[in-house]
């Protein structure tokens, strides 16, 4: 209906524009014979305008349709649910109960496309799912069976053509993305563990390009948070070396994927999103031992043309991979100082020549750029060894400690000023920067191929 309100609208001011040139044209005309003494009986006039074509409208969407209705879901409660809550308990389901946990997650998936939940669907739709799973009652095998099921399920919906709703198609990948295969304690604490049995489904989802775009960076943030929480032999909540290759190969080609550059604001978060996770995967070299990780990051990450964000978060990434003697430490370093430079200076432009506060991707970048020398836990730091200053503690790259010290030491003030004033921004002292651009000066590489491997050096 608005659709041809608007319609009708567009075409009664272009019918009025016809009308008007008509007049003024048949005027200059009079006017022009008149003047020259030739108006003639015999001439016919001059043929109207074609009358202007109406707008042509886009035909609506078509979408997939609802798998159940609201009075499907009240039978099933009305007749299984009692079922499916003794289910729940069960140690060793039976062949019964196992029907029971699987019908109850495809019901719980389908819930998804029921209109009047789409308002909501985090609230009506992926909460109560994710409580079948976590319930306190809720014994390891059905988990493990409503798990699996619901995975099974929302590939399935999400496969469909015509698919789903944008809405419906986010629900599903967040129903994915919050699954956990083992709950959080507190004592000792430890995050939740993700179900990583549904990683194919979301790779599937991180390559499509024809799927809705928040789609995808949610897929690349599901795939990021099981590389970096998944635990080993945890059931369904751990990786194996190829299935975490895997995940870190589609990541790779998600960078650097052609149909997501641009300035766009969904486009630059993608490519963020996918920089991040495939550094959560903590993979530097494949199977084969090649480079393409750490490649796909720092073409990212040294194009001076690329959002300030997405070099910053591609640094970051870069410095939380598992580096082997060959890794040029000398590049990455220079590079993340280099940035640190550029959004210092940025930063201090905005407040000082442009009288405005500094745009929000400087201070999220400074962020990054302090999390590629120190990362957030001693975990990370101790064990995975995350950052600059840990990476070179790694054998075969301890020669490059002293460079990293100075680095940082140079740079932690410019960061320090940016993170230590957020509501009341004060520009960065001079002689913080100029110590900062000496240091990038005095260090350039002269190799630029990440590692030594890369079949091309970076720009």
């Amino acid at each position: 209906m608005v659709l041809g309100i608007e319609g009708r609208s567009v075409v009664g001011n272009l019918r009025n524009v016809v009308s008007w040139s008509s007049r003024l044209a048949g005027l200059a005309l009079f006017m022009t014979y008149c003047l020259a003494g030739m108006v003639s009986a015999q001439n016919p006039p001059p043929a109207k305008p074609a009358p202007a074509a109406a707008p042509s409208v886009a035909a609506p969407a078509v979408y997939a349709p609802p798998r159940i209705t609201e009075d499907d879901e009240k039978a099933w409660r009305k007749t299984h649910q009692t079922k499916f809550s003794n289910a729940l308990k069960a140690i060793a389901p039976t062949t019964a109960e196992t029907k029971e946990l699987t019908d109850a997650a495809n019901l719980f998936v389908d819930r998804m496309t029921i209109p009047k939940y789409v308002k909501n669907l985090y609230l009506y739709v992926i909460e109560p799912a994710k409580r079948s799973v976590e319930g306190p009652l809720t014994q390891a095998k059905p988990r493990e069976i409503l798990l699996k099921a619901m995975t099974a399920r929302v590939g399935e919906l999400l496969a469909e053509n015509p698919p789903h709703h944008p809405d419906e198609q986010l629900g599903l990948v967040l129903l994915l993305e919050s699954l956990n295969s083992k709950l959080a304690v507190t004592t000792p604490p430890a995050p939740a563990v993700p179900y990583t049995g549904s990683y194919k489904v979301l790779v599937t989802v991180l390559e499509d390009p024809a799927r809705p775009l928040q789609c995808r960076i949610h897929a690349a943030s599901g795939l990021g948070r099981m590389g970096r929480e998944a635990v080993v032999a945890v059931p369904g909540g751990d990786l194996s070396v190829v299935q975490r290759n895997e995940i870190a190969t589609a990541l790779a080609k998600a960078v650097a994927s052609a149909p997501v550059q641009g300035p766009e604001d969904g486009k630059v978060w993608f490519r963020c999103r996918a920089a991040q996770a495939l550094g959560d995967c903590g993979v530097g070299f494949d199977l084969n031992g090649g480079s393409g990780f750490i490649d796909a990051l720092m073409i990212r990450a040294t194009n001076p043309a690329e959002h300030v964000r997405v070099r910053a978060a591609a640094l970051r990434a870069t410095t939380q991979l598992n580096w082997n003697g060959q890794t040029n430490v000398p590049l990455i370093l220079h590079e993340t100082t280099e940035l640190l430079l550029e959004v210092a200076q940025g930063y201090n432009t905005a407040l000082t020549t442009q009288k405005r506060l500094a745009n929000a991707d400087f201070l999220l970048a400074n962020i990054d750029l302090y999390f590629s020398f120190s990362p957030k836990t001693t975990q990370q730091a101790n064990t995975l060894k995350w950052g600059l200053r840990n990476q070179v503690t790694r054998p075969g790259l301890t020669q490059h400690a002293p460079a990293v010290n100075a680095a940082y030491a140079v740079a932690m003030p410019v960061i320090n000023q940016i993170v230590s004033n957020p509501k009341v921004p004060v520009p960065i002292p001079a002689a913080q920067i100029a110590a900062l651009e000496a240091w990038v000066k005095a260090n350039v590489p002269t190799d630029r191929k990440p590692t030594g491997v890369s079949p091309a050096a970076v720009p």
